[in-house]
């Protein structure tokens, strides 16, 4: 609704307020910006609410990706998601990204598994797989 009434040009402005540290209101605006299609050049993080099918420890694992992911200066979807069950056709539209897998994790391009990994270099494969995205983005080349 906000982006439609910004897009209309009734008003100009948009002010994000949380009942928090005001860093966070920061990083929640950036959010925002993203979901618009206005910050271009940031990667988005994909996590899914964890239920009963979980596999992995997804929290401490979304905010690293997440931490991680905040100095990337290219538009790549990067997926964190807890469950082989429906992980990676929820994150199909994700340039990259894991789902858990009971001890071995599916790391996926797309939708589509590029491989298993072992849970313990999970998180360090999805890194490496963004870098390597994110340089690819730098050189002009396609996702």
């Amino acid at each position: 609704m906000l982006y439609c009434l910004l897009s209309l040009g009734i008003g100009n402005t948009c002010r994000v307020s949380l009942s928090a540290d005001p860093v966070e209101e920061i990083k929640v605006a950036k959010e925002v910006l993203k979901a618009f299609g206005l910050a271009i050049n940031a990667a988005t993080l994909i996590s899914c609410p964890t239920c009963g099918r979980i596999a992995i420890d997804l929290i401490p694992i979304a905010n690293e990706i997440e931490e991680y992911i905040e100095k990337i200066k290219a538009p790549i979807n990067v997926a964190v998601l807890g469950c082989a069950v429906n992980g990676p056709g929820e994150a199909r539209e994700a340039d990259i990204g894991i789902a858990g897998g009971n001890g071995k994790e599916m790391l996926f391009k797309k939708g589509k598994i590029i491989r298993t990994v072992p849970e313990e270099i999970m998180v360090d494969k999805l890194k490496k797989e963004v870098d390597s995205l994110a340089a690819a983005y730098a050189r002009g080349e396609k996702r």
